[in-house]
């Protein structure tokens, strides 16, 4: 890419250059028109001047003497012929004619003996007929040739210099942008590299705001993505094989102490087993689980309006038969409306599964749902009167496959993780409040819309 940058800014600086020479070319073709043009009404002027000067057959001596001078007073170098091809005056004859101190003057002026050149002839006419023939050429001035040689040496010199200066410049211009415009693209590229090898910690910096910044934006988020889901892939395999050992080993050895016949009890023996492939059925189900909320991280959120008032109350109806089952209450305390934009279904799980996990705590008492909003931000506050969380084991409580020690309640640790996954997907927050034997609290904070 940097090439091709480069490329393009050379051709750019070539079309300049061209463009500037012919404009050049351009401006010098109509000068020389324009000093052309001067030249030829100055010469038509002469010429009638010198037609004035014929009358009856004669010439008009004081006639084609002012007409001569007021040539030479124009730089050009005059002889008036007549008809049979005869001198009859010039530019030497007039100026030896002159005064001495006007022929001084004049010959400061001109060099009359050094001019030379070829003649240009134009045809004198008197009624439609020719009578004589002028004849004109520059003079040539007094160190001209030399000026003429110098500021044509110095064009020349001006313009291979501007065009170093010029090209150089620009080269050296082009080489810089060509280097800072596919940097960051160099970088993507690197970076790229690095995630194809395996290393996603790779990123790059958005240094402007155009498409390449908002590109590597996006090439962030995404190695963030992917980064993600790597530690989550270990992070699950390495869970998963710590939870299937346990069931899997105590399986094991019970079905080798019933075909050793070490186990006497046979119905006990199986009993066991089949109580160790309710917690793998289980652990499959958590998993599953677990999934899905990843799965979330990586899907767009289906937003929609909801009234949050009816939305909990229709959940807590759902689940009020397992609370009456325990002898619990759950109850939403706030009657106002509150409309929100949220992704329902996400939404949903993580209600459902902080309900879940406040009545296997709860004993006595029940759970109360409160909701409202705070600034750009609505919140749902679910509180419990079950048997707390130590205050040494709330930072762990969101961990995968993590249970509060002695915690006898048949759970995977999986539901908290899910809640705190799906929140995080919805750009959200969770705290948690909590004291032994007085109940917990967690509110979730999400943004309004």
């Amino acid at each position: 890419m940097k090439t091709k940058i480069f490329l393009a800014f050379l051709v750019v600086i070539f079309t300049a250059l061209l463009s500037n020479f012919l404009f050049e070319w351009f401006i010098m073709r109509d000068f020389e028109n324009y000093i052309s043009g001067v030249k030829e009404d100055q010469v038509y002027w002469i010429t009638a001047s010198a037609e004035s000067g014929y009358e009856n057959g004669q010439w008009n001596d004081a006639v084609l003497s002012e007409t001569v001078h007021w040539a030479m007073m124009m730089g050009l170098d005059i002889r008036i012929l007549n008809a049979d091809g005869h001198e009859i005056t010039s530019s030497p004859q007039i100026m030896e004619s002159l005064s001495p101190v006007m022929k001084k003057r004049m010959e400061g002026l001109f060099h009359v003996e050094k001019t030379t050149g070829v003649f240009q002839e134009y045809p004198l006419y008197h009624q439609g007929e020719i009578i004589g023939m002028l004849s004109s050429r520059p003079f040539q001035k007094k160190e001209i040739a030399e000026k003429e040689r110098v500021f044509k040496k110095r064009t020349r010199s001006f313009l291979l210099i501007s065009f170093l200066i010029a090209g150089i410049g620009s080269l050296i211009i082009a080489l810089f942008l060509s280097q800072y415009l596919s940097k960051p693209v160099t970088e993507l590229r690197m970076a790229a590299e690095k995630i194809t090898q395996g290393d996603f910690s790779a990123r790059t910096v958005a240094r402007t705001s155009d498409e390449v910044g908002k590109l590597s934006v996006v090439f962030n988020s995404m190695a963030e993505s992917l980064q993600k889901e790597e530690q989550l892939r270990k992070q699950l395999m390495s869970n998963i094989a710590h939870e299937l050992r346990t069931p899997l080993t105590i399986i094991k050895t019970q079905a080798e102490a019933i075909a050793d016949g070490v186990v006497t009890d046979r119905e006990q023996g199986l009993e066991n087993i089949s109580s160790e492939i309710g917690k793998l059925v289980r652990l499959v189900k958590g998993i599953e689980d677990v999934t899905t909320a990843e799965a979330s991280f990586f899907s767009r959120l289906e937003e929609t309006e909801l009234n949050l008032r009816e939305f909990l109350i229709g959940i807590a109806h759902e689940l009020r038969p397992l609370f009456d089952g325990k002898n619990l209450s759950i109850e939403v305390l706030d009657d106002k409306d509150l409309s929100v934009t949220a992704d329902a279904e996400k939404l949903e799980i993580i209600i459902r599964n902080l309900l879940s996990n406040a009545l296997k705590f709860t004993s006595k008492g029940g759970v109360s749902i409160f909701y409202g909003k705070e600034k750009a931000r609505f919140f749902i506050e679910i509180r419990d009167t079950g048997k707390g969380i130590p205050e040494e084991n709330i930072p762990l409580i969101f961990n995968r496959f993590y249970r509060v020690e002695k915690a006898d309640d048949g759970g995977l640790g999986l539901g908290l993780a899910i809640v705190k996954e799906l929140v995080t997907v919805m750009h959200g927050e969770i705290s948690v409040e909590s004291k032994p034997g007085e109940g917990s609290r967690f509110t979730i904070f999400l943004p309004l819309s």
